[in-house]
């Protein structure tokens, strides 16, 4: 029985069977179960190719459950669907004459093969996807290579409504949709109840991207046919590259990460692409990078950010009480760890987010510094900032802030971070005029040598913060040598990332004011640290 001769056979059994031909037709090529009666004999091997191509094969156990003849992928076969359940009529006839031709439909290329099953293309079964996936993984081909997690975004509502074989109908009519969308060499598999798999290699990301939004839009802008109504329906997909770490679970790892991508589609309501197609954050993890954008997301409405404080370890009794601001993410599964700002802080400019986390810092610092002078305290704090909150709108406010307490002038800290930016005539500037309301200016060098020190030395800065290896990769003379055009003005210098208290003495020998590190003052909600400890 040839794929030509299956239209005919299927009205003749769906009429037989008391089925209408449109749920015969509406029957699928995959997904369904490959009748073979016990007496036919067929070559060793010869269901690999089948099981591959996404078949669920099985002996007839009576021809009597058999109520119509589907042709597979390129050839005919006898199977049968869902509604094998329901159907009960004598088809011994059309089994007889689907069974004349099957060994034809095998062939030659249906013998066994050794080794694992060679994936060229169209639906598979989800092991084989898997499989398909760590082989893939490790390969080194060009392009954009991306696993695609496609969930339909009603999911819960249609598992709770429609019957069983209602579901599988309506997933293989989902399947065919997204099919239409698909070159011939993408890889598909059905591996959750109305989640989809897909594994499509492009030239570029761009290219995936602009594939996905067709996938999504080929469910969303038709509805289907449930229950004889027409039914809105829509999908949210997940897209990842595969994992760097190869590991012996790599296609479940692959997997993982386009789930969580369909995850942040879905909670953002759905019918939305959601994704990493770029190794530029590596080594984080994507799950990773993508939760923080959600998290960047929230803060740049103003949400979900923590303000608390680390003390910074004075040298010498002249040197003041200082704290320093840490703007942290919330992380709902580590709340007492939460997200810093070196881990978010290119996501957050990527995504505007910036301006909103400085403005939430300063308001706590200022907040907090009104506390401390009520209290007759003379504590100083410094905000790391961005350089975009000294412009427009953000200026602005903080000015006013500035205007409004001028009784705490010489008490807050801006930090920016030092860079060439800071050297053109705007920036210069912009904190000349912070300067001029009582603020005083710190730079984070973040280089990993002390050359440009000498050049930060020339802005109208008070403070420079170090990280201890870098000051550590000096000898005590090359260290002050480098810091003598700084020191000489008589400006503080903070050292950052101390975690030795070994070295505390060490580096106040080196004319270091402050220290920071978490060995020497853990970050906290409160400013409750003991600076007469420290000295």
């Amino acid at each position: 029985m040839r794929t030509e001769s299956a239209q005919p056979q299927l009205a003749e059994d769906a009429e037989r069977s008391d089925l209408s031909l449109r749920m015969a037709v509406d029957m699928r090529k995959r997904n369904v179960i490959l009748l073979v009666p016990p007496t036919e004999k067929l070559p060793e091997g010869w269901q690999l190719p089948w099981v591959n191509a996404g078949w669920l094969v099985s002996n007839c156990g009576s021809s009597e459950r058999i109520p119509a003849a589907l042709h597979g992928s390129g050839e005919s076969a006898l199977v049968v669907s869902p509604w094998a359940e329901i159907g009960k009529p004598s088809l011994s006839g059309s089994v007889a004459r689907g069974l004349t031709h099957l060994h034809e439909a095998l062939g030659p290329a249906n013998d066994a093969r050794p080794g694992p099953p060679k994936v060229r293309g169209g639906m598979v079964r989800r092991a084989v996807f898997l499989s398909h996936l760590a082989a893939v993984a490790g390969s080194a081909a060009s392009g954009c290579c991306a696993l695609m997690a496609v969930q339909v975004d009603q999911a819960s509502k249609l598992n709770a409504q429609l019957s069983r074989i209602a579901v599988i109908d309506l997933e293989e009519r989902i399947c065919a949709r997204i099919a239409g969308v698909l070159d011939k060499q993408d890889v598909t598999t059905i591996w959750l109840e109305f989640g989809f798999g897909v594994l499509a290699h492009r030239r570029t990301s761009e290219e995936i991207w602009e594939l996905a939004d067709r996938l999504r839009a080929s469910v969303a802008d038709e509805p289907f046919a449930v229950n004889d109504e027409a039914m809105d329906l829509s999908v949210s997909v997940g897209l990842a590259l595969s994992p760097s770490e190869k590991r012996d679970d790599v296609g479940q790892q692959w997997f993982a990460s386009a789930h969580a991508a369909q995850g942040i589609a879905h909670r953002h309501g759905g019918n939305r692409c959601e994704g990493l197609l770029t190794r530029a954050f590596e080594p984080m993890p994507a799950e990773r990078v993508l939760i923080i954008r959600e998290w960047v997301e929230e803060a740049k409405a103003g949400g979900n950010v923590m303000i608390e404080y680390q003390p910074l370890m004075p040298l010498h009794s002249a040197a003041a009480e200082i704290y320093s601001v840490h703007a942290k993410l919330r992380d709902y599964r580590d709340p007492l760890g939460g997200v810093h700002r070196d881990e978010y802080l290119r996501l957050a400019r990527e995504a505007g987010a910036m301006v909103m986390i400085d403005r939430m810092s300063l308001f706590h610092a200022f907040e907090t510094l009104e506390q401390e002078h009520a209290r007759g305290r003379g504590t100083q704090i410094i905000v790391p900032i961005e350089l975009e909150t000294l412009k427009d709108l953000p200026w602005r406010w903080l000015e006013a802030e500035l205007r409004r307490r001028q009784h705490l002038l010489g008490r807050l800290i801006v930090e920016l971070v030092a860079g060439p930016v800071l050297l053109d005539k705007d920036s210069v500037k912009r904190i000349v005029r912070l300067r001029r309301y009582g603020v005083r200016i710190g730079l984070s060098d973040t280089g990993d040598t002390l050359e440009e020190v000498a050049t930060w030395a020339k802005l109208p800065a008070d403070f420079l913060r170090l990280r201890h290896a870098v000051a550590g990769s000096a000898s005590a003379d090359e260290f002050r040598t480098a810091m003598a055009s700084w020191k000489s003005k008589g400006r503080s210098l903070i050292v950052d990332e101390v975690e030795e208290t070994r070295a505390v003495a060490q580096l106040g020998s080196l004319g270091v004011d402050h220290l920071r590190g978490h060995a020497l003052g853990a970050i906290g909600p409160r400013l409750d640290h003991d600076f007469s400890v420290s000295i």
